[in-house]
């Protein structure tokens, strides 16, 4: 019995290790540039986020930020935007597309959880309205994620990548744990 929990916990380990990255697209929204994206969304309250189409602005930073398929996502009104995790717990920021909507600007980001700051970019990126910069973080364990803008006006951003949380091997270990449970009584 002691060797079976051992391999049920070695394979716990091992599918939790293997959760696949999630990438928020934005995609499946209405890309209503007048809609904000509602709490809950993919998991997360967004703060000062909506969409927009890709095509609803031909030859701006949207169109060119949107390298997923039709939309993006954007800071409404150039402001702050905070995204949170929607109920408790924690989430992994690993990275996401940015593009600036209509000139050239700078960003910065931090990560917090329980209102305690845990990261932060030691410098700014600095965003134009051609090509999509991928900004990797790699940050752990945060329950809200900070973007500013040094000019005040809008930036977009795409393919937000946030690993998915382990329900599926934590699923599977249960699935393992019930065979063997079944093979005993046997």
């Amino acid at each position: 019995m002691k060797k079976m929990l051992t391999m049920l916990a070695w394979l716990l380990g091992v599918w939790a290790a293997q959760a696949s990255a999630g990438v928020v697209t934005f995609d499946d929204l209405p890309g209503d540039y007048t809609q904000a994206i509602a709490d809950g969304y993919q998991g997360f309250n967004w703060t000062n986020m909506n969409t927009i189409r890709a095509d609803a602005l031909p030859g701006s930073g949207y169109q060119a930020g949107t390298v997923s398929q039709t939309n993006t996502a954007f800071n409404r009104d150039g402001g702050t935007v905070a995204i949170s995790k929607a109920g408790p717990g924690t989430f992994d920021f690993v990275g996401a597309f940015f593009t600036s909507a209509w000139l050239d600007q700078e960003i910065a980001l931090e990560g917090y959880a329980d209102g305690q700051l845990l990261y932060s970019t030691a410098e700014s990126f600095v965003l134009d309205t051609v090509n999509p910069l991928w900004v990797q973080l790699g940050w752990g364990g945060i329950d809200t994620l900070v973007i500013y803008s040094s000019s005040g006006t809008q930036w977009a951003m795409d393919n937000m990548t946030v690993p998915e949380p382990p329900p599926l091997a934590l699923l599977g270990a249960a699935a393992l744990a019930m065979t063997v449970a079944r093979r005993r009584r046997t």
